[in-house]
């Protein structure tokens, strides 16, 4: 059996810059999410008229919470879940669960890119 030997060598100063950058780099890819996830969902909205009196299209928000790498996107109104997943009496009109498929692959691509500023 061959004896493998691996070295590793670390540039500790640079690895603790890009230790410092991962906060403000995924901070900023959310907020982006967040405002794109908000965007689809009004486009959504107003594409499948789901208005009556515009409170869930004008409540429809990207916000931050009190935990950091967090955000929280959607309507405030206490219907608008069922808007978004229907009754017995009514069917279902989703549109944050459409605005968050179309915005997954863009939210994973920008991480990756953050990613790769650090390298």
């Amino acid at each position: 059996m061959a004896d493998y030997q691996v070295k590793v060598m670390v540039d500790k100063a640079r690895l603790e810059q890009a230790i410092r950058q991962i906060p403000d780099l995924l901070e900023a890819v959310l907020e982006k999410a967040g405002r794109d996830v908000e965007a689809s969902a009004k486009r959504i909205i107003i594409e499948k008229d789901i208005i009556d009196t515009g409170l869930t299209l004008s409540t429809t928000q990207s916000r931050h919470t009190e935990r950091r790498f967090e955000r929280e996107v959607g309507p405030t109104t206490l219907y608008a879940p069922f808007l978004e997943l229907g009754t017995s009496r009514i069917a279902a009109r989703p549109f944050m669960l459409p605005a968050l498929s179309e915005n997954e692959r863009a939210f994973q691509a920008a991480i990756q890119a953050a990613m790769e500023k650090l390298a």
